[in-house]
């Protein structure tokens, strides 16, 4: 491999959320979603060129950013976007708020299915805005969209649905017929889609291909949002970048003026970086892939062994969703992080129960003490 993503690196005195979290400095930091792999190279370059030029005023986007963008999910996806449909963000989760600002008058709701990352269901609420939730059903270690449900909980103050594919946490990567389905429901009750794309580039099961939801037809690429960027897959979290894609001109116009006032500059040397990736660092990119596809597996095997313990996925991303619901543990996060120094994110965060989520982004070899910490620590359960 070109790449190592076997080197350990030191992180403990970056400022860095992951590893500040806990006191211990024996406690391996699994949680959040922030991979423990160095940028490569021909991401760096250009972010060293741009500090050494030593100045950081307020930064907009380049067209040819957004040139670089279309081309990109043409290339890949083969959805034809136009360049002005694209809005740059300084996150994801801020454009989450954004679209309830914007699509969402007071009274109205968004659906949101769980388990779900947090910010989806803290976005209405921040914007004092009202949401319902559906919940996913694990189905065989899979978590499925339960469309009985979402049609049953429809009325006509749901005026919006976040969707999130490939799903965080449960890793799921949604076939077209999935998609089809949720689309028919949404159209049909005037319901416009938020759709959270960002792990996308991360689709780790070969048989799987990622479909742009609004790719599906001209009528619901009208009517949704999509959102995507590189921090995810190229491990910018300290740089956040997003691109929300609204092809509906009144929605987009709305949604910028929406931004008003909520939404900081972006950052210049974000910019830089989000450019790199998106143009030089797919080598990089595929070599990540290979390695997280052994990670899962080093993973599923060492979780698998664990009475009590069941990993099924993920399809996509580096996020797994162990099933902890046989273990009979009232709190398995506390159990794993007391007796095996694992640090890990309770289901409770993302609105369910009896999960885990841990992150294997990481070198093989902390991986491997990590899980071998965990199967020590459920041997020895009284």
């Amino acid at each position: 491999m070109k790449y190592d993503f076997d080197k350990l690196i030191d992180r403990q005195n970056t400022f860095n959320k992951k590893w500040l979290k806990y006191e211990d400095p024996e406690v391996i930091p699994m949680w959040i979603a922030d991979m423990d792999f160095s940028c490569p190279e021909e991401i760096l370059e250009p972010i060293k060129e741009r500090i050494d030029q030593g100045i950081f005023g307020y930064a907009d986007a380049p067209e040819e950013l957004n040139e670089i963008l279309k081309d990109r999910i043409q290339i890949k996806s083969n959805w034809n976007i136009e360049s002005d449909w694209i809005t740059w963000l300084p996150g994801a989760v801020v454009a989450l708020n954004v679209a309830c600002r914007t699509a969402l008058r007071p009274g109205e709701m968004v659906m949101t299915p769980s388990p779900i990352y947090a910010p989806f269901t803290e976005a209405s609420e921040n914007m004092e805005r009202g949401h319902v939730k559906t919940f996913l059903s694990d189905v065989n270690g899979r978590m499925e969209l339960d469309f009985d449900a979402i049609s049953n909980l429809v009325n006509e103050e749901i005026k919006m649905f976040f969707f999130c594919n490939p799903q965080n946490p449960g890793g799921t990567v949604f076939s077209q017929s999935e998609i089809e389905q949720l689309v028919g429901v949404c159209l049909e009750n005037d319901i416009l889609i938020c759709s959270d794309e960002i792990h996308s580039d991360l689709i780790l099961d070969e048989d799987k291909q990622h479909i742009h939801l609004a790719s599906l037809s001209k009528e619901i690429e009208q009517n949704s949002i999509t959102l995507l960027g590189p921090c995810k897959t190229f491990n910018l979290a300290g740089f956040p970048m997003a691109a929300a894609i609204i092809p509906n001109k009144q929605l987009r116009e709305d949604f910028r003026r929406y931004m008003n006032g909520i939404v900081a500059h972006l950052d210049s040397v974000a910019l830089v970086a989000t450019k790199a990736a998106y143009t030089k660092a797919d080598d990089w990119h595929q070599e990540l892939i290979s390695y997280l596809r052994k990670n899962r597996e080093i993973l599923q095997n060492g979780i698998n062994s664990i009475e009590g313990l069941s990993l099924k996925g993920p399809e996509a991303s580096y996020l797994s969703w162990i099933d902890c619901r046989e273990s009979n543990l009232v709190s398995p996060r506390d159990f794993i992080l007391e007796n095996a120094k694992v640090g890990v994110y309770d289901s409770d965060w993302f609105g369910s129960k009896d999960y885990l989520r841990l992150n294997f982004a990481c070198p093989q070899s902390r991986l491997v003490e990590a899980i071998e910490r965990i199967q020590k620590a459920f041997s020895q359960r009284n």
